[in-house]
């Protein structure tokens, strides 16, 4: 979605997490995944969130056939570090037949559910991560990426100096414009967050409740902030789009942020996420004019 103005202040935009994408329980067609990358370009998604492992790679392929030919209005985000085990290489060779039987039998997608959970192996050798952007960038269509980020890595990831300087040497190569992290645990986040290297850190929005402080920090060291993680459970009385409305409300108007990720796979929520995220900014700008 394209930025919106307060004065001289940009809001974030909304992005499209794109994990789902392509996955074996996603019960969406090769075709029908890339109408709802189509959907959410008209709606005005510009910023698009995905990683290497997201639907065994099938995320960026989706999202390179739908968006090579306006690559120029998008921002594309992906992500190294996590990879497939054996077994998880072999199933995604018969994801099709396996996404049809999961579709018609609960205990087969149970099945596959459960395996998924078990999560998957992390590598941040400089090596496997320069293969890993490079296959990235041959699916997303694209000479470069606008954001790489670290898959999840352990803190002490970001003191290997020898992975930091491949990091530069990637960048001078324009193979992707801004480095980040994605985070899933707070101690990153704040690794991260005051790392000198690091451009941008992404990580769930509910950090932002348990450390007041913490984007105020991030922004103090300059970093950009793409906040996700805005679909927790509705308070009873309320539905699914008031309570995505209130999040990104209370999102909109945080220091550093540049990107609210809200993912999903079916147009009919696609459509309503985009509303919630118009209604926020017509909140931010009521609550403005009150002030």
């Amino acid at each position: 979605m394209n930025s919106s103005h307060r004065g001289d202040r940009v809001l974030p935009t909304l992005a499209l997490g794109c994990a789902r994408i392509g996955s074996a329980l996603t019960p969406l067609s090769r075709r029908e995944c890339i109408a709802l990358l189509d959907a959410a370009l008209e709606l005005g998604v510009r910023h698009f969130d995905t990683a290497s492992i997201y639907g065994q790679g099938d995320s960026e392929r989706y999202i390179g056939e739908a968006l090579h030919a306006r690559r120029k209005e998008v921002i594309l985000a992906s992500k190294a570090g996590q990879r497939l085990t054996a077994k998880q290489a072999l199933i995604s060779q018969f994801k099709v037949p396996i996404r049809w039987l999961a579709a018609q039998r609960g205990a087969v997608h149970k099945r596959v559910a459960d395996h998924r959970a078990q999560g998957v192996p992390r590598c941040f050798e400089p090596d496997y991560l320069e293969r890993s952007l490079l296959e990235s960038l041959k699916r997303l269509r694209t000479d470069h990426l606008d954001i790489f980020y670290l898959h999840s890595p352990d803190p002490g990831v970001l003191d290997d100096e020898q992975l930091l300087r491949r990091v530069e040497q990637w960048r001078a190569k324009g193979l992707f414009r801004a480095f980040g992290v994605s985070c899933d645990e707070d101690a990153l986040v704040w690794k991260a967050g005051t790392h000198q290297s690091v451009d941008v850190v992404q990580f769930a929005f509910d950090a932002t409740v348990r450390a007041p402080d913490l984007l105020a920090t991030l922004s103090q060291h300059g970093k950009r902030v793409v906040l996700r993680g805005f679909l927790p459970a509705a308070p009873h009385g309320v539905s699914m789009e008031q309570a995505l409305r209130g999040a990104l409300g209370s999102a909109l108007s945080l220091p550093a942020v540049e990107a609210l990720i809200v993912g999903t796979t079916r147009l009919t929520h696609l459509r309503a996420n985009a509303q919630a995220y118009q209604h926020a900014l017509a909140d931010v700008s009521d609550r403005e004019l009150r002030a």
